[in-house]
């Protein structure tokens, strides 16, 4: 296997793919081959990094594979990558076990959303790290050190729960946010009102936790508030809106009921 820091190749041509090819190549990794199935993407890619299109995934140079693919994609395509190159990929929740027998599989995990044209500072995401191998392991925190100032190494099972606390933290935020969007809109409420609150509920985790952070009617049991806001809901807003409220007052109010 060649260092890493000679050259590597990425798979695929998606947020991550787009992410950590670009950073890569900031910090002085080279990368010198990129293999997807989106022929598009991957060419806007390649031409942003100046980095060789492979056709056939089969013939990947003898050089450190990053695979960054969809979860449900990752098993089928590091099994099509030849045995003997090492391959890292970069899934939150595919145990290193699901992965056929290999010399070198590891993973590189960047806890982070990404968006492709979005630039995020790199150094402030952990990666974690885990490997079938001491040297592969060295081998990959060595890569990591190179993008983050957080590298630490992961257990399959640590990071599945990891990728679950992530899920809560970016995924359900994200889409409650849309909701509130959506309410806003349908009431004819400029949402752009309601962005300093939300940074502002962001930055207070800074300095104190949730559980300290939280306030509202849940959080002082006001059922009144609460009945008067459910009434204006409809359908799935209003079953979110129930259950988040009575998890509220469950962790507040342990001997009341909604």
């Amino acid at each position: 296997m060649k260092e890493f820091n000679s050259s590597i190749t990425i798979i695929g041509s998606g947020n991550v793919a787009n992410q950590l090819a670009k950073v890569f190549t900031k910090e002085g990794v080279h990368v010198s081959c990129i293999y997807g199935r989106n022929k598009l993407t991957v060419q806007t890619l390649s031409n942003e990094i100046d980095a060789a299109i492979i056709e056939n995934i089969k013939q990947v140079p003898d050089q450190l594979c990053i695979v960054c693919v969809s979860d449900d994609s990752v098993v089928e395509v590091i099994n099509s990558i030849p045995k003997e190159i090492p391959v890292a990929y970069t899934s939150g929740s595919i145990k290193i076990s699901a992965i056929g027998d290999r010399k070198n599989i590891g993973v590189f995990y960047p806890l982070q959303t990404f968006t492709k044209d979005r630039s995020v500072d790199f150094f402030e995401i952990p990666i974690f790290i885990e490997s079938n191998n001491a040297y592969f392991t060295s081998t990959l925190f060595e890569l990591a050190w190179k993008i983050s100032r957080t590298v630490e190494h992961s257990s399959s099972e640590k990071r599945a729960e990891l990728h679950l606390a992530a899920v809560f933290v970016n995924n359900f935020t994200n889409h409650i946010v849309h909701l509130a969007q959506e309410y806003a809109a349908s009431q004819d409420i400029n949402f752009d009102f309601l962005r300093p609150l939300l940074k502002e509920t962001i930055n207070k985790l800074e300095s104190s936790s949730a559980l300290q952070s939280q306030t509202g009617p849940a959080k002082r049991n006001d059922l009144g508030v609460i009945d008067s806001q459910e009434k204006k809901l409809d359908n799935e807003m209003k079953k979110v809106y129930r259950i988040l409220t009575k998890s509220i007052i469950k962790t507040y109010h342990k001997d009341d009921k909604l």
